[in-house]
């Protein structure tokens, strides 16, 4: 059972109808003869059920609002593409829709996520990269377009691998097949995979802490793990009494600057993270530059599946979602000179 603050926006309606069919079968038992020990408990839940109504309003409030930005075609159009993308779909080529948005002068980062930049980065990675004439002619339609302080923007994007050539190898579709990245068959409102979060996505980090809670933890996807960027460090002390030594201290090249995959495991045998007797395991998943709102709610729901003995524990260094992190990436030069002209 998913929890009720970790719905995906299209599970949230049929949630808060039951909720509220729920409180009002609790308004309604008020009627009746009741005796006095019925009445005396009637009457120590009703603050109770006060509040709970108070908060479905307020969540029924929000959820409108929410519903105002997904109904919208803009949205459903994005979403699709977005989708489409993550499946392998019209990857290698020019895509008439991004082509459509930068004809539209749609901004490059917009709250309700009619986008360009972002979709281009998805196309990107989930296409291994992009072949040189289809990047040079987005770059060059970026500039055209929205002005040329987007050279920079464009420039920190293929720092950061989110644009870039495409290569002989295709690490994406061996990532999206081994460890399951798109799910389509998956229910929205009863989910039974963490893909739920992203409507048929499931997060590369999640799937990887999923990996771990395994009996088999990390072993089994060795080949899988040498595809992601930066190396991967496993570190276990040589017995449980030993203090582990911080990853900071690791032996790891002057020259990596990519981020690394790392795990320090304190007792078991080294390929899972074994725990004594009947108690849960513990996972720290530490995220450095950030992550998101749905892998926090992925990683919630694995703890909380009827088979699982894990709990995760998450500690990053920032809360963002796919608009924040590509702002993040752009060069305020615009704005600048507004302010200085």
């Amino acid at each position: 059972m998913v929890a009720k603050w970790d719905k995906n926006f299209n599970a949230v309606g049929p949630a808060l109808r039951s909720k509220a069919k729920h409180i009002s079968a609790q308004i309604d038992a008020r009627s009746g003869e009741k005796t006095v020990q019925e009445i005396k408990q009637l009457v120590a839940r009703l603050p109770q059920v006060l509040a709970s109504k108070q908060s479905l309003a307020i969540h029924t409030t929000i959820a409108e609002l929410i519903k105002e930005k997904t109904d919208t075609q803009e949205f459903l159009d994005s979403l699709q593409k977005e989708q489409e993308f993550m499946n392998g779909i019209d990857t290698d080529k020019i895509h008439p829709y991004i082509e459509d948005l930068i004809a539209q002068k749609v901004p490059l980062v917009k709250a309700s996520q009619f986008y360009v930049l972002r979709l281009m980065c998805i196309q990107s990675v989930t296409n291994s990269g992009l072949k040189p004439k289809v990047l040079d002619h987005y770059r060059r339609e970026i500039v055209q377009t929205y002005g040329f302080e987007h050279i920079l923007t464009m420039m920190n994007l293929e720092k950061a691998g989110l644009l870039k050539t495409q290569q002989s190898a295709r690490p994406y579709t061996v990532l999206r097949k081994t460890l399951r990245l798109t799910v389509e068959d998956d229910s929205e409102t009863d989910p039974t995979d963490v893909s739920y979060v992203h409507s048929v996505y499931a997060p590369i980090s999640v799937r990887l802490a999923q990996s771990l809670a395994r009996t088999t933890g990390w072993k089994s996807i060795q080949d899988v793990l040498g595809l992601l960027p930066g190396p991967t460090i496993l570190h276990q002390p040589a017995s449980i009494t030993q203090t582990p030594t911080p990853l900071t201290n690791l032996s790891v090249p002057q020259h990596m600057t990519r981020p690394i995959i790392g795990l320090i495991l304190k007792g078991g045998s080294g390929s899972s993270l074994s725990s004594q007797g009947d108690s849960p395991k513990v996972i720290l998943v530490f995220f450095l530059g950030g992550c998101t709102f749905a892998e926090i709610s992925a990683l919630r729901f694995l703890s909380q599946q009827d088979d699982s003995s894990v709990e995760f524990v998450i500690v990053t260094t920032n809360l963002i979602n796919g608009n924040t992190f590509i702002e993040s990436l752009m060069e305020p030069l615009g704005q600048q000179n507004k302010i200085t002209s």
